[in-house]
């Protein structure tokens, strides 16, 4: 994962970094709980947000930011091994139905952020578990998260 991220940031000069995740649905909260591990740990180059399950609504953020690259890190049903993560460009993913955990409106908020910033657009989704009500993530997307958490800070610029 860390080379692909390397080469997909590859001319990055101003990333977003979007934490997407329900905190009170288990599994699901590991996007969210990615970005908030960064902060204080990234250059100045690099904006997290943390958009919990609307991104859509840091839609005006992210445009004012002017990113080179946005990287977006959720959960998604893939069918892969629990706590399993890949980095997928967003056109690989977007016609995959039902890939999120929630109702999220993954190609309508990609191409209207690549329209209005001309980004390239990625998401590192990570296979859950367990998405019912709970407060804490399960052993293996907990791991997960500590993986993809240092192959961000060893790739971000």
């Amino acid at each position: 994962m860390e080379e692909e991220l390397r080469t997909w940031l590859e001319g990055a000069t101003s990333v977003v970094v979007a934490g997407i995740g329900n905190l009170i649905r288990s599994d699901d909260q590991v996007g969210v709980r990615v970005v908030e591990g960064l902060h204080g740990h990234v250059s100045d180059a690099v904006r997290l947000i943390e958009c919990e399950t609307v991104p859509e609504s840091f839609v005006d953020q992210i445009i004012e930011i002017g990113p080179t690259h946005v990287l977006m890190v959720d959960a998604a049903l893939l069918g892969l091994r629990p706590g399993e993560a890949h980095l997928y460009e967003a056109e690989e993913v977007l016609d995959v139905p039902s890939i999120s955990t929630h109702t999220l409106p993954l190609r309508v908020f990609c191409d209207y952020v690549r329209q209005l910033t001309g980004a390239d657009i990625a998401l590192l989704l990570i296979e859950p578990k367990d998405t019912d009500f709970g407060e804490g993530m399960t052993p293996e997307v907990k791991e997960a998260a500590a993986r993809v958490h240092a192959a961000l800070l060893g790739t971000l610029p």
